[in-house]
């Protein structure tokens, strides 16, 4: 049995903007990488526009999306508001599990982040790398979860960049050190955002996706398929 997501990222919409998904699904479920907007308003009715034609939208806060804002706040606050949007869930601090597949998502700090300074985003990406590791142990021995799909808003190694990472990033820890903590090999994909380039690998065993909008028209989600 297979079940379909398909993955979109890096919307960076403002309120003029439009965007229009209609007749572009192509699985039941979709995986959103972060930085929609930085315009709470407009990301509330993107995630609203988006759940209309999926049983679930999941999304993980993005650097943009907080921008000029407290993270930990901010992220309460789309908890808050996004529970009368019909098929969303933000994976902030929250795991989803679909049929035996566990959604983990972090924003993950690495990079240029817009409008933090580099040490509060080096310990924002601490935090983020520390729930990733405690959460991947607790999942490796979780019996009903088979496959890990992780889901970040940031790029999660410097290799994923292909030779054009910013130099900051040599200063940074890289996400992918928690996959480390995967005894069982549960993670079998990785998602992720913040990237200017469309992305489609796999290393060790587990497959990187990134598929960002950049206002590129035309633009359509990336489908992959977990076995289970």
């Amino acid at each position: 049995m297979e079940i379909g997501f398909d993955i979109i990222s890096d919307l960076y919409l403002d309120p003029n903007d439009s965007f229009n998904w209609e007749n572009k699904a192509t699985s039941l479920y979709c995986l959103i990488a972060g930085n929609v907007s930085a315009h709470h308003r407009t990301l509330l009715l993107t995630l609203t526009h988006l759940s209309k034609f999926y049983h679930g939208v999941f999304f993980i806060p993005g650097p943009y999306d907080v921008k000029g804002k407290d993270y930990d706040e901010y992220c309460n606050l789309l908890l808050t508001s996004t529970q009368s949007i019909k098929n969303c869930s933000i994976l902030y601090h929250n795991v989803i599990v679909i049929n035996g597949i566990a959604i983990i998502g972090v924003n993950g700090w690495i990079g240029d982040i817009h409008g933090y300074e580099d040490s509060e985003a080096g310990e924002l990406a601490i935090n983020d790398l520390l729930y990733l590791k405690e959460t991947i142990i607790k999942l490796t021995r979780h019996l009903d979860v088979k496959k890990i799909i992780t889901v970040s808003s940031t790029v999660p190694n410097k290799a994923m960049y292909f030779g054009q990472e910013p130099e900051i990033v040599n200063h940074q820890l890289p996400l992918q050190t928690a996959l480390s903590y995967d005894s069982q090999f549960k993670v079998t994909n990785w998602i992720f955002g913040n990237s200017n380039k469309n992305v489609d690998t796999h290393v060790e065993g587990v497959h990187y996706i990134s598929n960002p909008y950049l206002k590129r028209r035309p633009y359509y989600a990336k489908r992959i398929d977990v076995d289970i």
